[in-house]
């Protein structure tokens, strides 16, 4: 699933844990913090494995498509709040800071189960 130097990039992640979303620490701020630091290690772990490499791009587009664990209703906003971590692994993973990513499509996938969040790069 990962990419050469100069080509699109797919990438599955996990499904981010419920404890990220913006709601999530319930007062619990170093729970939180060190499921935040384990999800980006999985998912730097994910990226690692799926043989994902350093892009020759200064900015990329991304589409990111969440596939949720079951049918229950979620807010796009909330998804991508839950997954930053896992695209800061991705960031570093591909080498370009998230800060230069020119722009992000979010989407609505199917239920998988155990979840994922695809993410397409695109060098630009």
């Amino acid at each position: 699933m990962g990419s050469s130097m100069t080509n699109e990039c797919l990438i599955r992640l996990p499904w981010p844990p419920a404890k990220l979303s913006a709601n999530g620490s319930q007062g619990d701020w170093r729970g939180k913090a060190k499921v935040a630091k384990e999800y980006k290690a999985t998912c730097a772990k994910e990226c690692w494995a799926q043989r994902v490499r350093k892009m020759q791009a200064d900015t990329v587009a991304v589409d990111v498509t969440f596939h949720p664990p079951s049918a229950q209703a979620y807010d796009l906003d909330n998804a991508l709040k839950r997954s930053k971590q896992g695209l800061d692994a991705v960031a570093d993973a591909i080498g370009v800071d998230d800060a230069k990513w020119q722009s992000m499509t979010l989407r609505r996938g199917g239920k998988v189960k155990g979840g994922a969040v695809l993410i397409h790069i695109k060098p630009l």
